[in-house]
């Protein structure tokens, strides 16, 4: 017997998300309401998705009621072999998005997509190709075949006494197509349409023949590009404005005076909204759930935030990281603006436009994400410490993320920037960087190297200032002089006591750190702990050290 896996489910933030359940017979799950599917259908991905529609009892109700998106990113995680099922059931405006997002390249038509496509469309069988002849845009329709064939002959020419359309049979048109692969399928169309829909295929015969095809191209093309305006999906330089930075201490919540849009007639997007889970304010306030338009202008967002990063909308994994990215920084603003105050935060998300919100939450992290590009193109950045660097090109990446060092022995993690502490760690993560330079660029007796003249691996910031510690154990001056390997051993034995570093040298190295530079303690810190762990592993049999890099050392 079928067996179906039934969710089992906790209630996450604003939508219920799968985790793991047991196995029902398809008697069990067809005994739920239709709705209760539904609320299983959103929540699965791909081979379960399509297994719980094409399951269902109530496939035919349950397949229009997708959002065109959610259908579209389904077909392309399950691939073309399962299309057809799903493309037999869907509506003309679900079809018509699944166009839209595509068979285009550029403002062209792709030529072997929309042939692609047709096929499919083909497979789906001739009701459903009746359907679209029918309730689809008529231009759209002619765009698509004009792109493959060329009417030659039509009703005109038309004559009973004419010789030659005794060879003609049936047919009403003389039509020459681009391939032999277009004069298959499209024929296959044609032949279906004249027989069951033949004033439909009358009307959009003879619109192929009159119409211009550059002009037909320009005017689907700009059809298109308003029904995708309203999802939100619209050319990247026009789409990079929701990157525009404000003035935190400035922002003004409020001002929405409603969000109508087109696409806010198409179905809720739920299934899209859970690709990613909110936290803290966001998943409070969604907890309650989403209304129609709140969803749409959600979706709207996301979808113009991966028209801006260029994300290939048909690819689940980069969808789902888009809509964690924009959720986070969301909660950012609201938590910015309302602090732990749910029903103030509830007021401003109701009242406030949400791209108003992602550019106060990208604007909180901007001013801090260009401290960072200047530090990277700074003397010092060559020279940083794991830790420091690691935090630095972690918050530069998109989406920037907070580098947190492993402590008790945990793993070290990248975090998500979803709350004002985390701007606050950022703020004084960048603070000691630049004390860092400060210490090295002002209060040190030497330089750092030119960074056009830096070694391939040159060593870091730690390991300079301990070999100048090194060579004043050794009664040397106060310099990153290369060492001798075979001194290890002495700085070891000046330095530990009972396997431990000594007291003493702990207490000098503070000094020297913090009279330089007060608010170096964590530098100094971080040097004592490599202090330990180079010295740890040397006996008295060494004659290279074990850890190389974190000394300057003669020969390497």
């Amino acid at each position: 017997m079928t067996k179906i896996t039934l969710p089992a489910k906790r209630q996450v933030g604003h939508l219920t998300l799968l985790r793991q359940g047991r196995k029902i017979s398809l008697a069990e799950y067809n005994a739920l309401t239709s709705d209760e599917q539904q609320s299983m259908i959103h929540n699965a991905r791909g081979r379960e998705k399509y297994d719980l529609l094409i399951n269902s009892k109530y496939v035919e109700k349950l397949v229009p009621q997708l959002h065109p998106q959610e259908l579209y990113l389904t077909i392309n995680e399950l691939g073309a072999e399962y299309a057809v099922e799903l493309l037999a059931l869907a509506s003309p405006e679900q079809m018509t998005l699944l166009l839209d997002l595509d068979c285009w390249d550029g403002d062209n038509l792709s030529e072997v997509l929309s042939l692609t496509w047709l096929q499919l469309l083909l497979g789906c069988g001739d009701e459903k190709v009746c359907q679209l002849i029918r309730q689809m845009e008529p231009e759209l329709l002619a765009l698509f075949l004009k792109k493959h064939l060329i009417i030659t002959r039509g009703l005109e020419a038309y004559d009973d006494d004419d010789a030659e359309n005794a060879k003609r049979l049936e047919a009403l048109y003389d039509v020459q197509y681009s391939s032999e692969d277009a004069a298959k399928i499209i024929g296959a169309l044609l032949k279906i349409w004249l027989e069951q829909e033949q004033e439909s295929y009358l009307l959009l015969m003879e619109m192929i023949r009159s119409e211009n095809f550059s002009v037909l191209e320009e005017e689907v093309y700009q059809t298109r590009s308003n029904r995708l305006l309203d999802l939100g999906i619209i050319p990247a330089l026009e789409a990079r404005s929701i990157y525009t930075a404000v003035n935190p201490e400035t922002f003004e919540p409020g001002g929405k005076r409603g969000f109508s849009l087109e696409a806010d007639s198409l179905q809720h997007p739920a299934a899209l909204l859970a690709c990613a889970e909110p936290q803290d304010l966001l998943a409070d306030i969604l907890a309650a759930g989403v209304d129609h338009a709140a969803a749409c202008e959600l979706l709207f967002l996301v979808n113009r935030k991966m028209c801006a990063d260029q994300i290939d909308l048909a690819d689940s994994h980069a969808v789902a990281d888009a809509f964690q990215a924009t959720y986070t920084t969301l909660n950012l603003a609201l938590e910015y603006l309302a602090g732990t105050d749910i029903e103030k935060a509830n007021q401003i998300f109701s009242e406030t436009y949400f791209i108003q919100l992602f550019q106060l939450g990208y604007s909180l992290l901007y001013q801090y994400q260009q401290r960072a590009k200047a530090i990277a193109a700074g003397t010092i950045y060559a020279y940083l410490d794991y830790p420091e660097l690691l935090f630095i090109d972690s918050l530069l990446q998109q989406p920037p993320a907070i580098y947190h060092e492993s402590e008790d022995g945990l793993s070290s993690d990248l975090q998500p920037i979803s709350r004002c502490k985390d701007l606050e760690f950022i703020e004084q993560r960048l603070d000691h960087i630049d004390l860092l330079s400060e210490l090295f660029s002002k209060k040190l007796p030497f330089s750092l190297p030119d960074p056009q003249d830096k070694e391939i691996d040159p060593p870091a910031l730690s390991g300079i200032f301990l070999t100048a510690i090194a060579n004043r154990l050794l009664d040397r001056d106060f310099l990153p002089t290369p060492l001798d390997p075979t001194e290890l051993l002495r700085l070891k034995d000046l330095t530990f006591s009972n396997g431990e570093i000594d007291d003493s040298f702990a207490q000098a190295l503070t000094t020297t750190i913090l009279e330089l530079e007060p608010g170096c303690r964590f530098f100094m810190n971080f040097c004592l702990d490599t202090w330990e762990q180079f010295f740890l592993d040397i006996d008295e049999n060494s004659t290279q050290a074990p850890h190389p890099g974190i000394l300057l050392l003669n020969g390497n």
